[in-house]
């Protein structure tokens, strides 16, 4: 792994002092995470070098080609626990403020799963906000995701948000940063880079929210890492190591199980005259006397099992189930016996529990992003409404339908208002997108009952009285008017 060296920009044409610091400072932080995050992306794509343990030859570790995917399913499977449904609000039914539009404007359903995975692999993403080019075909507010291994960020401890961020917007030939996008509480600036290696500030755009357009989406943040850590940690490389070097043990212990090594006593020197390969495969195998008429002595020394390395490999395989709560099976260990229902949700619920975990961690960094979507849109101060709007995840536990129907059904008997409630088709495990269809499909169903009513007052084919039929038709007009 080449790990390319930029040197720091020591002169910025039309920047201030203070402005000059901050670029400094953000530069300098990125090129010192920059070697870990491309360390982790090599382990998450599986490029990893074999370990050299010293009783190999370094001749057979050169011929062998092992990979594994571990580090991957490390994040992996753990993001697909995260499945953003969108923005709600105590006081709105779907898409509060409209942000539908925007968001699909930007293809946040598909960037959004790239920035979890993301955040998961190096410790955090993050995501901008700006004012878009509406005449050049931009949407209204853009929303661009950044990954850790190109940007570079500070926090502030005291206002829990993030005091300046720099994002590599372009490289040249050799992977040199020649465009940087700075973000500041009072500005963004667009930096290119001169053929004689200073930079220079092309853009300069005023910041109407007073506030760095920046958010964080960071995996397991802590007091002193503000910015999380990766699910790819050192413990997930060592023991990712010590599992690859096992099966580049088994890919020469094979070999030697597949040939049994044999010996032979007394023979003369020209007994193999055609190798001692072709005699270990020959069908048919003779060897003559000595020259004092003895018959030489053939054996076969005891056949080694591949069991001890078959052992060794699920020895690390539950280790790194432990390090990151993956389950065993989805590593490739697979046991005789199926297992139960009951023994799925215990391997399960550690990840659930940090999906869990992790989806509010996340909600939080969302909610500002949204808030700031919409100020960008509208202006003004985050609102009353603004401060309730929340993000729903998909349960990040796999059920069947029929095992949430029982479940749903058991809690509409003790809460029986429950059925009525949007909330009730989440927990039954239909997605936003099937809420909003049966939502408008239940609106139709009673309207076209309101119309059948008013047909048969209007027709006399009421079995009520007139007066009973009048009071029908309200009770349906009331129900009707409540289920819009």
């Amino acid at each position: 792994m080449t790990v390319l060296v930029w040197e720091t920009p020591s002169f910025v044409a039309g920047v201030d002092d203070v402005e000059h610091d901050i670029i400094r400072g953000l530069f300098d932080k990125w090129q010192r995470k920059y070697p870990r995050n491309l360390l982790r992306s090599t382990y998450f794509d599986a490029k990893m070098p074999v370990q050299s343990t010293g009783n190999i030859p370094e001749e057979a570790m050169r011929k062998i080609r092992a990979v594994l995917d571990w580090p991957e399913k490390a994040v992996s499977a753990l993001a697909d626990r995260s499945v953003f449904e969108g923005f709600v609000s105590p006081g709105a039914q779907q898409d509060p403020f409209d942000l539908a539009s925007i968001l699909d404007a930007n293809r946040f359903d598909l960037e959004l799963p790239q920035v979890i995975t993301s955040a998961y692999k190096h410790s955090c993403a993050f995501i901008t906000t700006a004012l878009g080019d509406v005449a050049s075909g931009e949407p209204e507010v853009l929303v661009v995701p950044r990954e850790a291994m190109w940007s570079a960020a500070t926090w502030d401890q005291r206002r829990r948000s993030i005091a300046a961020a720099m994002a590599v917007t372009s490289t040249d030939d050799v992977g040199r940063p020649d465009s940087l996008d700075v973000y500041l509480p009072s500005t963004v600036l667009t930096l290119t880079r001169r053929p004689s290696g200073s930079w220079v500030v092309v853009d300069r755009r005023p910041n109407p929210l007073g506030e760095v357009l920046v958010e964080a989406i960071c995996y397991d943040p802590q007091l002193d890492r503000p910015f999380g850590r990766s699910r790819i940690s050192r413990p997930v490389m060592n023991i990712t190591d010590h599992a690859l070097t096992t099966i580049v043990r088994s890919e020469i212990s094979s070999d030697f199980y597949a040939v049994p090594r044999m010996y032979a006593l007394g023979v003369s020197e020209d007994a193999f005259s055609r190798g001692k390969w072709q005699a270990a495969i020959d069908r048919w195998f003779a060897i003559t006397k000595d020259e004092n008429g003895d018959a030489p002595t053939v054996g076969q020394f005891p056949q080694m099992t591949m069991q001890p390395i078959h052992e060794q490999y699920r020895m690390y395989a539950t280790q790194f189930s432990g390090a990151t709560g993956v389950p065993v099976s989805s590593l490739g260990i697979l046991t005789d016996n199926p297992p139960s229902a009951e023994a799925l949700y215990a391997d399960d619920r550690r990840i659930v529990a940090t999906a869990n975990r992790q989806n509010r961690i996340m909600a939080s960094g969302l909610k500002r992003m949204a808030q700031k979507v919409i100020r960008l849109r509208d202006g003004g101060i985050v609102t009353d409404e603004m401060q309730k709007l929340s993000a729903s995840w998909m349960n990040p536990t796999f059920t069947s339908p029929i095992t949430s129907a029982t479940a749903l059904r058991e809690l509409s008997t003790v809460f029986p208002w429950l059925s009525e409630s949007e909330v009730a088709l989440e927990y039954a495990g239909f997605s936003h997108a099937q809420i909003t269809r049966l939502l408008a499909d239940k609106s139709r169903y009673d309207s076209r009952a309101f119309t059948r009513a008013l047909s048969a007052v209007a027709a006399g084919r009421s079995d009520a009285s007139g007066g009973s039929g009048t009071a029908q038709v309200a009770t349906v007009a009331g129900d009707d008017a409540r289920s819009v």
